[in-house]
């Protein structure tokens, strides 16, 4: 079950903790579509409706500056790549409570290499290493480091 406080845990480095607040009501709402979500859907589809809300939320309250204080008091204008990798920070909180079986690895493979998503490549890396060959994870490695910033795989790619 995904929580409230776990969406905004996740945006809030993006949004700074104002924003945040304003947008509670939004991220609960993001939290039970993210708890309604089946394998059997589409996971691309999700993504792009929680990038679809944020990126309206975000319109709405900043009133189209796309201004956020963050956790150090400056402001940061949110770019619309900035939403597409909030959409799949949120993302991780579904693939984390998968299931280590074959159909969730083939289920994140498609998704990692079809949506460049490093949220599906982090617990691919992660979770799915049994299931995976050493050549395998430095596969997965070297296109995480080529193809993403390192503030976003730092602190857990060894």
């Amino acid at each position: 079950m995904i929580a409230t406080a776990q969406v905004m845990a996740a945006l809030q480095p993006w949004l700074g903790a104002r924003l945040s607040h304003w947008m509670a009501p939004l991220m609960e709402e993001m939290a039970l579509k993210m708890n309604a979500y089946s394998t059997r859907n589409d996971p691309k589809a999700l993504r792009d409706e929680l990038d679809s809300m944020l990126f309206q939320a975000l319109r709405h309250f900043t009133r189209g500056t796309m201004l956020a204080e963050i956790s150090d008091g400056s402001w940061v204008r949110i770019q619309i790549e900035d939403i597409a990798m909030m959409a799949d920070e949120l993302m991780l909180l579904i693939f984390d409570q998968f299931s280590v079986d074959s159909h969730h690895l083939l289920l994140l493979r498609d998704y990692s290499m079809g949506c460049a998503s490093l949220s599906a490549l982090r617990v691919l890396y992660t979770r799915f290493a049994p299931l995976q060959s050493e050549q395998e994870l430095q596969a997965i490695a070297g296109v995480i480091r080529a193809c993403h910033p390192a503030f976003r795989w730092r602190q857990w790619l060894t």
